[in-house]
């Protein structure tokens, strides 16, 4: 049982829509919960602000004060330098580019602040608690918006140099395919990630496919969403079957890459999109077993996530919790120093 004076930490999930935060035991029990709407267009300060008010509100749910809290994590989109606690790039929340969140969050709550990639942390939260319990080494992959990664390696998550590693949504699967927001042509999120995916399906309509939802993309199209492409494929539309066997074989390929690369036995598969799993696990491991040639197929175990929307918020805890402990369980590699 927990007691109001046992430790506690907070851990936050900053998205480009809503944030969401947490107090977590050590044990991984999430105590109280705060959420909202991502602050929109403020200056750099007031979105530190913002976010300490919050965790101030969180921490005074349990009837103590904020700083009671042992340490925060927080998950972030984007690019992260999480020894100085700086978001390089937000490619959904432009006011965080450049942002020293961590140092600033940690003067207004005098406690320790750490940040990590969003999706690493979905990933280390899987590992702790969930669907890679008692993995030393699997690769964790979030669908969504967009397609994020995140890898274990010998019981670590490694970030590599400059924290850019596991960027698995941004691998070239079509050289010679649309142009991702990253700037690269035919990356795997422009082929496996509900926006593109759904925008896939209107260029089909568009040039004349036949499908239950012409309907639906004609009278509205701001209604045609990864969801209902999922309901139709569900009641065996040919076109939005497509659209996940596309979706899956994308997933096939890059999966197949980075196991023939690092010898990864588990994939921890999560996100939004996720849910639409019983459409594009059978051509994801079909096309596993035309690319993998070097590692044995059978070894290899695809699972969905297990933790669910609180992946990411565990994983922040998780985190959170190894910096009071000065057991960090991140693997990082500086730029030009030999890790």
């Amino acid at each position: 049982m927990t007691h109001p004076e046992d430790p506690m930490v907070i851990a936050g999930d900053l998205g480009g829509t809503n944030f969401r935060l947490a107090l977590v035991n050590r044990q991984g029990d999430i105590l109280v919960r705060e959420a909202g709407p991502t602050p929109s267009s403020p200056s750099p300060d007031e979105f530190v602000d913002c976010l300490a008010v919050a965790m101030g509100r969180l921490a005074a749910k349990t009837g103590r004060e904020a700083t009671a809290v042992a340490a925060v994590g927080l998950g972030v989109p984007g690019r992260v330098i999480p020894r100085e606690g700086v978001i390089v790039f937000s490619p959904n929340l432009a006011v965080l580019n450049g942002l020293h969140l961590g140092p600033g969050l940690a003067a207004r709550l005098s406690c320790p602040v750490v940040l990590e990639n969003d999706a690493n942390l979905f990933t280390l939260g899987e590992h702790w608690l969930g669907a890679g319990v008692g993995v030393a080494t699997l690769l964790g992959l979030t669908l969504g918006t967009g397609v994020g990664g995140g890898l274990i390696l010998n019981e670590r998550l490694w970030s590599g140099s400059y924290g850019t590693a596991a960027e698995i949504g941004h691998l070239t699967i079509d050289p010679l395919g649309s142009v991702c927001h990253c700037g690269n042509q035919g990356c795997l999120e422009t082929l496996a990630s509900a926006n593109w995916t759904v925008a896939w399906v209107k260029e089909r309509l568009a040039a004349g496919a036949d499908s239950c939802l012409r309907p639906l993309g004609e009278e509205s199209p701001e209604r045609l969403t990864a969801k209902e492409i999922f309901r139709a494929a569900q009641e065996g539309d040919v076109l939005a079957q497509g659209a996940f066997t596309r979706v899956g074989r994308a997933l096939g390929q890059a999966i197949a890459g980075v196991v023939h690369l690092l010898g990864v036995p588990r994939v921890v598969i999560g996100g939004n999109f996720a849910q639409a799993w019983d459409q594009f696990i059978s051509p994801l491991q079909l096309e596993l077993g035309r690319r993998l040639t070097m590692f044995p197929v059978e070894r290899l175990t695809i699972v969905p996530a297990a933790l669910g929307d609180n992946a990411g918020l565990l994983g922040a805890a998780r985190l959170a919790w190894s910096l009071t402990e000065g057991k960090e369980p991140v693997s990082r590699c500086r730029p030009g120093v030999p890790s």
